[in-house]
């Protein structure tokens, strides 16, 4: 049976699709079988980006499909280790369908009360209906420094949800990458003992301890 992780946000912009290609390149180097779900069918910008990657030969050679649904998706997927969905924004319909198939649920958000609000009221809105809190994710993305980091963190525990370890720093390399089909942890210079490799450790972990996979301890898996 998948792990099926679902990468949803309530806006744009917030890191959504980049964690969610980062975390399949570090799932398929890890050796699990993996697929990339690109469920925004207007958009299709990750399939279109594993075109890039395919072009570019890029290794690992990642599986992305695209689906219309979260249900059509694991339908098709059932033989591999993890199901990454990749939701849509600005779907509220879709993110339920999305949320009721997932075992995890990451939201990424920027440090501005204007990610942050919106991040926070869709998990206020996913416990109320029903979702245990222990499946809601916050992963802090493309923050500038420290002290911005500390104070996004804080507002989230306040909101008693979940906010992993680690964090995605705001660079242009990550752009440029993402151009070229690379994820953006395979960028020209990154450090993958960096806090971006800790968030993205962190969710890999918690996919692993799901499979079943035996581990002497509980630290993030290297990268």
């Amino acid at each position: 049976m998948s792990v099926v992780v679902a990468f949803v946000s309530k806006k744009g912009g917030v890191g959504k699709s980049t964690l969610a290609r980062a975390l399949a390149t570090v799932a398929v180097r890890r050796g699990l079988l993996t697929t990339l779900a690109d469920l925004d069918s207007e958009q299709r910008t990750t399939t279109r980006w594993q075109r890039l990657r395919e072009r570019n030969a890029i290794l690992p050679s990642l599986t992305v499909k695209a689906f219309d649904n979260a249900d059509g998706a694991v339908a098709s997927e059932q033989d591999v280790d993890l199901l990454i969905l990749d939701a849509p924004g600005h779907a509220p319909r879709e993110t339920l369908e999305v949320v009721s198939v997932a075992h995890l649920i990451v939201q990424p958000s920027g440090a501005g009360f204007d990610d942050l609000q919106p991040a926070v009221d869709l998990f206020y809105e996913l416990a109320a209906a029903g979702v245990a809190k222990s499946r809601l994710l916050m992963v802090l993305s493309r923050m500038l420094d420290a002290d911005e980091e500390e104070a996004a963190r804080a507002y989230i525990e306040v909101a008693d949800f979940k906010v992993l370890p680690g964090s995605v720093t705001e660079r242009a390399r990550y752009r440029d990458a993402h151009n070229r089909g690379l994820a953006f942890i395979e960028s020209s210079g990154e450090d993958l003992n960096a806090a971006a490799a800790v968030a993205l450790g962190s969710i890999l972990t918690l996919i692993v301890q799901k499979l079943g996979t035996h581990r002497p301890d509980r630290s993030p898996i290297a990268l």
